[in-house]
């Protein structure tokens, strides 16, 4: 681009006082050298001044007031309660905020199948089977079984002696003497 061309592109800020100190020094020192360029700002100051006079004469003839009294009533307009939980609501379906959802409803989900164990009447369908489990305990050749059965609460002890184990626990204490 030439500098008659940069000039022209420049032309209106300057007129408009948008440019720095430094660009519209250039542009005057252009302008009042170029003669193509200073027709350019000729025609563009007519046209402020024309859109400045049309302007005027027009907007003394528009009437305002209703357009303010419409302002005014928006202003003073109590909103329903339904607007405002609309709002509400669209706050709270923000990106970030729907990011925490995901998370809240697992917990939820979690500690909704969590009262299973506080409240044995109240049940969700299928969340617990009726199995029994059986743990076994081995101490020293006594051995010992429970069996729990979580729909009713029942658990059964069992004190039983391993017939394999009889025979080292017997040694053993053979050697050590009696056991009491």
């Amino acid at each position: 681009m030439t500098s008659c061309e940069n000039t022209r592109e420049s032309i209106g800020r300057w007129l408009d006082g948008e440019l720095s100190a430094a660009e519209s020094e250039a542009v005057r020192g252009h302008v009042s050298a170029c003669a193509v360029c200073d027709e350019t700002r000729r025609q563009l100051e007519k046209i402020g001044a024309t859109l400045k006079s049309v302007l005027a004469t027009e907007a003394a003839r528009v009437e305002l007031t209703p357009f303010w009294r419409e302002v005014q009533s928006r202003i003073n307009r109590k909103r329903a309660w339904y607007e405002d939980l609309l709002d509400w609501s669209r706050g709270l379906l923000a990106a970030p905020r729907v990011a925490w959802a995901v998370p809240t409803v697992i917990a939820l989900l979690l500690g909704l199948f969590s009262l299973d164990s506080y409240w044995p009447g109240w049940r969700i369908r299928g969340s617990r089977n009726s199995f029994a489990a059986v743990d076994s305990i081995d101490a020293h050749g006594r051995s010992v079984a429970l069996l729990r059965e979580n729909e009713t609460k029942t658990t059964v002890i069992w004190l039983y002696e391993d017939q394999e184990g009889e025979n080292e626990t017997a040694e053993e204490a053979s050697k050590s003497g009696p056991a009491f």
